[in-house]
């Protein structure tokens, strides 16, 4: 079945991000997380100078309903104002009755506006971050453990009833999870820990 959004989502991403690409190929790749009526959500990855970029493109038809557009821009924007994790807005339009969103990962927007990365830690934020991280780190990766697990009770029960679409939510940590750079420091934490710990217990067994 043809995506009668494709269309207008791709001119809308075309003009928002001034790509130089026909817009009939963008909307083939296009994928819709969600339809509605009155609103939706696609998901659309695009190869740029700084790697594979992951959006979300929430779309409405304000003729039926805007107070779902007003309610989403101003809860991104409540986000990106308390820099909380979440989608953050690009760009936004309205064209006629069509009203569109434009949101990527905090890590890809700064990436986009060019904003400076933090400067390395001094001895004493090492030491803290050294003594009193590594216990906060534990219990979130428990509750985590914990949350994913509820989740995929809840996920895995919706699919045996016939439901495949994602809620908002979910497309959210979607685009969240599409996004490298904000599981990177996480991964990359494990893999020093498990690295040394492996290293800890062969050398116990010489």
């Amino acid at each position: 079945m043809t995506d009668p959004w494709a269309a207008k989502i791709a001119q809308f991403v075309i003009q928002a991000l001034e790509l130089d690409v026909d817009s009939g190929e963008l909307a083939s790749e296009i994928v819709p997380l969600k339809r509605d009526a009155e609103a939706g959500i696609s998901a659309l990855e695009l190869a740029s100078s700084i790697g594979p970029t992951p959006f979300l493109v929430y779309h409405y038809d304000i003729s039926l309903n805007r107070e779902a557009l007003d309610t989403d821009l101003a809860t991104l924007e409540k986000a990106a104002t308390l820099d909380t994790p979440g989608p953050r807005v690009v760009a936004h339009a309205i064209a006629g009755d069509s009203a569109f969103i434009l949101a990527t990962t905090p890590s890809i927007q700064r990436a986009m506006t060019g904003k400076a990365t933090a400067s390395p830690p001094s001895p004493g934020e090492q030491k803290r971050a050294r003594t009193r991280l590594p216990n906060r780190l534990g219990d979130t990766l428990r509750e985590a453990n914990t949350l994913a697990g509820q989740w995929l009770a809840a996920i895995d029960a919706a699919r045996a009833q016939g439901q495949t679409e994602l809620t908002r939510q979910e497309a959210a940590l979607a685009l969240q999870v599409l996004d490298e750079g904000s599981v990177q420091n996480l991964l990359r934490a494990l893999n020093v820990l498990l690295a040394s710990a492996r290293h800890t217990a062969a050398e116990s067994l010489k």
